[in-house]
C-alpha cells in the first residue's frame, strides 16, 4: 500500500504538466494523422503555449492574432512551399493600437507572447489600404512579445503612407528581443521594417540578411530607440536606406538607389557598408557617429554629409561625387577618394540652423537629403507626421 500511494504521488505531477506541453497540429489537410484545423487563427487559438502549428500550402484570408508562445511555420509538400496570408474579403480591421497611439490592422499580430518565432510564411497586404485612418502592418510584434522571424515575405503593405512590411515595439514590459533575418520585404509606403521603444531603449533587435524594396516608403529599414544591429541586408528604394534613430550598429550592407542611403540621428557606427546611387551615401544628425570602412559610389551630393556634427571617419573608398566628406569640423583623414572635385568640405555656415531645427522638433534633422519641400512624412514612431526639410 505504502508503495502504490508513493507511485500514485509521482504520477500525479506528470498528469499536471501535461496539459502544458506543446502539440503539433496542421492548418489544412496535407499531412496524415496529425490534428487539423481549417484556418490559421483557429490552430493558434486552440493550441498550448510551446505548439507547432504547420500551414499546408494554400491561401489563407485572415488577419492572425498570436497570444501563447509557439512557432508558425509553411510546410512543403511536394513542389508547393507557399503558406500565403491574405486580406480578408471584407478587408482589413484594426486589431491593435501602437505604443505611439496609432490605431493599426495587422495582418499577423503577436501580442505580449514570447519566444513566438514565424518561418517561411507570406504576407500579402494588397487591397487593404485604409486610407490612413488606421495603419497597416504585415507582421506586428507588439511589447511583451520576443522570437525570431525568419525566411518570410511582407509584401504590399501600403496604406496611403501608413503601411509598414514588418513592425516590432516595445514600451511598457522589460527588455524583449526579436530576430528579422533572411526575410524579403517589398512594397510598403511608410516602413519597409520599422523597430521602437521608449525612451529607454527594451528592445534588442537583430536585422541580418533580408532584402528590402520599400518602394515609396520614407525608410527601407527604421530603428528608433532601440538597441539594433543591422547587418548583411540588400536594400533598395525607399527615402532612406536606413534611417537610424538608435546609435546602432549598421555593418555590411548593401544599398542602392535611396536618396539617402543611412542617416545615423544618434551617433552609431557604419562600417563596411556598400552604398551606390544616393544623394547622400551617409548622411548625420548628430555627434559622435563612427563612419569607417564604407564603399560610397556615385553620389549626386555628398559621399558623406557630416551636418558640422564631430564624427570619426576613416579608411573609406569615395568613388564619384561632387563632394567627398561634406560640412567637416574636425580632421578627416585616412580617406581614399577618387572623381571627386572636393575631397572635404568645411563650411558649416548652416550649423546653427540646422541644429536650432533639431532641437524644436525633438528629432534628427534631415538637411542635405537631396530632395527640397519635403513635409509631413509618416513613420511608425511620427503617426502624425514630422516636418522635414532639405537644403
Amino acid at each position: 500500500m505504502l508503495r502504490y500511494k508513493l507511485l500514485l504521488f509521482a504520477v500525479v505531477p506528470l498528469i499536471s504538466i501535461q496539459p502544458l506541453l506543446g502539440a503539433t497540429v496542421q492548418v489544412g489537410t496535407c499531412m496524415a494523422n496529425v490534428q487539423s484545423y481549417p484556418t490559421i487563427s483557429a490552430a493558434v487559438s486552440s493550441v498550448p503555449a510551446g505548439s507547432t502549428v504547420d500551414v499546408c500550402p494554400g491561401t489563407y484570408a485572415e488577419q492572425v492574432t498570436i497570444t501563447v508562445p509557439l512557432t508558425l511555420i509553411g510546410f512543403r509538400v511536394g513542389t508547393a512551399d507557399l503558406a500565403l496570408i491574405t486580406v480578408p474579403a471584407g478587408g482589413l480591421v484594426a486589431n491593435t493600437t501602437s505604443m505611439f497611439g496609432e490605431s493599426v490592422a495587422a495582418q499577423i499580430l503577436v501580442q505580449g507572447a514570447g519566444p513566438v518565432n514565424i518561418t517561411n510564411i507570406s504576407v500579402d497586404g494588397s487591397g487593404g489600404d485604409l486610407g490612413c485612418i488606421s495603419w497597416v502592418a504585415g507582421i506586428f510584434y507588439g511589447s511583451g512579445s520576443s522570437g525570431t522571424i525568419s525566411q518570410v515575405r511582407a509584401s504590399n503593405q501600403v496604406d496611403s503612407t501608413c503601411g509598414v512590411g514588418i513592425w516590432a515595439e516595445n514600451s511598457t514590459s522589460p527588455n524583449q528581443s526579436l530576430n528579422i533575418q533572411d526575410s524579403t520585404v517589398y512594397n510598403a509606403d511608410s516602413a519597409g521594417i520599422f523597430a521602437g521603444s521608449g525612451a529607454t531603449p527594451t528592445l534588442n533587435v537583430t536585422l541580418n540578411n533580408n532584402v528590402v524594396n520599400a518602394s515609396a516608403a520614407v525608410a527601407a529599414i527604421d530603428s528608433d530607440s532601440v538597441t539594433a544591429n543591422v547587418s548583411g541586408n540588400d536594400i533598395t528604394n525607399s527615402q532612406f536606406g536606413v534611417l537610424d534613430l538608435s546609435g546602432s550598429n549598421v555593418n555590411n550592407n548593401r544599398i542602392i538607389g535611396t536618396p539617402t542611403g543611412i542617416f545615423l540621428g544618434a551617433g552609431g557606427t557604419a562600417a563596411n557598408n556598400h552604398v551606390s546611387a544616393a544623394n547622400l551615401g551617409v548622411n548625420l544628425g548628430s555627434s559622435g557617429a563612427h563612419v569607417t570602412n564604407n564603399r560610397i559610389m556615385s553620389s549626386a551630393t555628398a559621399g558623406v554629409e557630416l551636418g558640422c556634427f564631430t564624427a570619426t571617419v576613416n579608411g573609406n573608398l569615395i568613388n564619384d561625387a561632387p563632394i567627398g566628406v561634406d560640412s567637416a569640423v574636425t580632421n578627416i583623414g585616412g580617406n581614399t577618394f577618387a572623381n571627386t572635385p572636393i575631397t572635404v568640405s568645411n563650411g558649416c555656415a548652416a550649423a546653427a540652423a540646422f541644429r536650432a531645427l533639431t532641437a524644436t522638433t525633438g528629432r534628427a534633422s534631415t538637411v542635405g537629403v537631396g530632395r527640397a519641400n519635403i513635409s509631413e512624412w509618416h513613420t511608425p514612431a511620427t503617426p502624425f507626421g514630422t516636418r522635414l526639410q532639405s537644403g
